[in-house]
């Protein structure tokens, strides 16, 4: 055997060298669009929010800059600070028709400015829509709500994304979706190519875990709640989640059911739901369900946990975060059958029909009424819902990055 003291230890020192400066160049540089994270913070936002922040200390990045609006962002964390004109601006005038296509020039305008030169990394934006850049581009595609369920959007909303995705199409050259059927939907209406498709998978906070009753007492008090006896529905108020059925359906379940179970709703305000807020506002009066509004994270990680059930019985989805947090926080789902909604669930959670009304009562009876399936419902939610974590959807949407 060669000697020890033999061994040209400078030829390694050089070929090590080397060797890091090569990993160093594969390295990747990324640009994130974060002007989704404002308040109140909702599904898009939070993806963003998470994977930026995955980003940011994953090995595989050399450097991650943020873009929000008109300039750069220097810690994720301050983004929604940084957007509250946005925020403050959305009750006034929610970004339609004229006021979202200035914005979108504009903030086109300072982007094109800010990234001269900048080819060398990968644009990445996780809201549907690029802007103009001359590097690798890709975009996150949550769903085809607005191909295939127009009547539940805002028509300012329809004109914008009918103008500006076929350009978005155009340009990037990766897809990234949150589920194998959105994924399938993309290549079936637009002929994108499947192989420049890839499906990263949404997670959930560690904040979302199976907490007890004594450590949901403070919140619950706060409430005026009670540890497992209540239905929680976390969703925004607007038509694609489904809440007037869903009212329906309990308001038809038995009396004394409905006193031990009342029902919850939590989520911020969405669009087109003048009814359902006059519905919404005679239920509460009548003292039938509860509404929340939108609470703070610790506040939806308690409701979450302390739920016996948590009902999203939503029409269509891409993915929807609430299967998954609800069941990370050990609390059985009722979801639909349709769309991305029983991909997700993996057949641990009740289904129904979410346009029939007496399937979304049923089926909220047949789970409240039987304790076994709870239980199971529980203990097979909280082991399957451990595979979401937002390093995984980091680590997949880098190989996306990467993709040739």
């Amino acid at each position: 055997m060669e000697n020890e003291l033999d061994w040209p230890w400078d030829k390694f020192d050089r070929i090590e060298t080397l060797t890091i400066l090569a990993v160093r160049v594969e390295l990747l540089k990324v640009i994130l669009n974060v002007d989704a994270i404002s308040h109140p913070i909702t599904g898009i936002g939070q993806y963003a929010l998470q994977l930026g922040k995955q980003l940011f200390a994953h090995k595989g990045i050399e450097s991650v800059k943020y873009f929000s609006s008109d300039h750069w962002i220097e810690d994720i964390n301050l983004t929604a600070q940084s957007n509250q004109w946005i925020s403050r601006l959305r009750p006034w005038i929610p970004f339609k028709a004229l006021a979202l296509k200035t914005y979108a020039k504009r903030r086109n305008k300072y982007f094109s400015r800010l990234t001269s030169g900048m080819t060398d990394h990968v644009f990445h934006s996780p809201n549907f829509v690029l802007m103009p850049f001359t590097g690798k581009s890709v975009a996150t595609f949550h769903d085809l709500s607005f191909v295939h369920y127009r009547e539940t959007q805002p028509q300012y909303r329809l004109n914008f994304l009918d103008r500006e995705l076929p350009k978005t199409l155009q340009q990037a050259d990766v897809i990234i979706t949150p589920t194998e059927y959105v994924k399938q939907e993309i290549i079936d209406h637009y002929g994108y190519l499947a192989e420049n498709i890839h499906v990263t998978p949404l997670g959930v906070n560690n904040g979302f875990k199976a907490y007890s009753s004594a450590e949901t007492k403070q919140t619950m008090n706060t409430l005026q709640l009670k540890h497992k006896r209540f239905v929680l529905s976390v969703a925004t108020t607007e038509p694609r989640k489904n809440l007037t059925r869903l009212l329906e359906a309990y308001t038809q379940l038995p009396i004394t059911l409905r006193k031990k179970y009342p029902l919850v709703l939590v989520g911020s305000t969405g669009w087109l739901n003048q009814s359902l807020r006059k519905s919404i506002q005679s239920l509460v009066k009548q003292g039938q369900i509860i509404s929340l509004g939108y609470v703070n994270q610790q506040q939806l990680h308690h409701l979450y946990a302390a739920a016996q059930l948590t009902a999203f019985p939503s029409l269509y989805e891409g993915f929807g975060l609430p299967i998954i947090e609800s069941m990370a926080s050990g609390t059985a789902v009722l979801t639909s059958q349709h769309s991305a909604m029983q991909e997700v669930a993996g057949g641990h959670a009740m289904l129904c029909n979410p346009l029939d009304v007496n399937s979304i009562k049923m089926a909220l009876r047949s789970a409240l009424e039987n304790d076994n399936w709870l239980m199971q419902a529980e203990t097979s939610g909280l082991g399957y819902s451990q595979q979401f974590s937002w390093k995984r959807c980091a680590d997949l949407t880098v190989k996306a990055y990467e993709n040739k």
